[in-house]
């Protein structure tokens, strides 16, 4: 661990909080047992609670100063086997990469059995999503370069996973055209073109065929948001839990839709979060360091993969939508939202 500066800390300990610090203070020489000193813990941030999963940020303290941040995830119900996959599949993923000095995942630390919980060390550095805000127009004098390594190494990563044989725990991904229809129908209440919807079903269609033959290891969730940057080289991916294996196609396709999604901010201005030119640079790019590990898959199963994931964003955004506004200017948000989502899953 290295010694970082002090920071002070004004945050009062909660009731949880001052029961984890009392819980983890004499596993802590366990968790670093390569530093000699005293260590001890203070509260870093507020709890973030949410209705399943409670979020408890630390900071260790070496002989009084900082240097470590740890986290705690403490859940209960459905989300407590997340926490055992999440914890199997980091262990496996460590070792995975340990020769590549560039390419990360979080370090965990301990899986607590009662309370269920999981503790891990907090990750610095940014999300690519948040690299990519100045890469409108992919210009080198707005940092973009930096971002365009980012994204190739997110590319390398995704194809060493793939190079490894499925965990045992990992069950076949589910047939990815079951919810197709219903993703549709939901949409066409929202005024969803006949014709477009057609263009749709006809590219995602080949999912039909014999696209499913691969047993690969899936991330599951390799969106641009679970892809920290920390410069000059290095990234570290989160929420790897290994639970489907299936294609390469439908990481790689998860991975575009992110890139394809629309930003929140733009929906009045009519414009896609990113550029044409940025998308394709970025799919250019992410492909690039792909192909460097292993070959990338069929163009048509990509586009389909991301097509179906952004078909669930859509949802999501007209039903948000749907709740909000007055009813006119709902009208032509939802209308916008439509435009921008016919664009991004039917533009090559």
């Amino acid at each position: 661990m290295a010694d970082r500066k002090q920071r002070p800390s004004r945050i009062t300990a909660t009731p949880r909080q001052k029961a984890w610090i009392a819980r983890l203070r004499p596993e802590l020489q366990r968790y670093f047992p390569d530093d000699v000193r005293h260590l001890d813990l203070r509260v870093a941030e507020p709890p973030d609670l949410r209705a399943n999963v409670r979020m408890f940020s630390f900071t260790v303290l070496a002989d009084g100063l900082p240097t470590a941040d740890i986290l705690v995830k403490a859940t209960h119900g459905r989300q407590a086997t997340d926490l055992d996959m999440a914890f199997r599949a980091a262990q496996v993923l460590e070792q995975r990469f340990a020769t590549e000095p560039h390419l990360n995942t979080p370090r965990m630390l301990d899986l607590w059995k009662e309370p269920r919980a999981l503790i891990m060390e907090k990750v610095e550095g940014e999300s690519l999503s948040v690299r990519m805000k100045d890469c409108r127009n992919w210009a080198i004098e707005t940092g973009c370069q930096l971002a365009q390594h980012f994204v190739e190494q997110a590319g390398r990563w995704l194809a060493l996973l793939h190079e490894m044989p499925a965990p045992a725990w990992s069950q076949p991904m589910p047939d990815p055209l079951t919810g197709m229809e219903s993703l549709l129908t939901r949409l066409r209440t929202f005024g969803v073109d006949p014709l477009e919807e057609k263009r749709i079903r006809e590219l995602i269609g080949v999912l039909g065929g014999n696209s499913r033959h691969e047993e690969l290891p899936l991330h599951g969730d390799y969106g641009i948001h679970n892809i920290l940057c920390r410069s000059p080289h290095d990234i570290t991916v989160l929420n790897a839990m290994l639970a489907w294996q299936g294609p390469a196609a439908r990481d790689i396709g998860e991975f575009m839709a992110t890139v394809r999604c629309i930003d929140k901010w733009h929906l009045f201005g009519g414009e896609m979060a990113y550029t044409s030119a940025v998308i394709r640079q970025t799919e250019q790019k992410f492909l690039a360091g792909y192909k460097s590990v292993r070959p990338v898959p069929q163009k048509a199963h990509i586009r389909a993969y991301a097509g179906l994931r952004l078909l669930e964003y859509w949802l999501d955004h007209v039903q948000h939508q749907q709740t909000r506004n007055i009813a006119g200017l709902r009208s032509l948000i939802i209308r916008r939202i439509n435009q921008h989502f016919v664009h991004a899953i039917l533009n090559d």
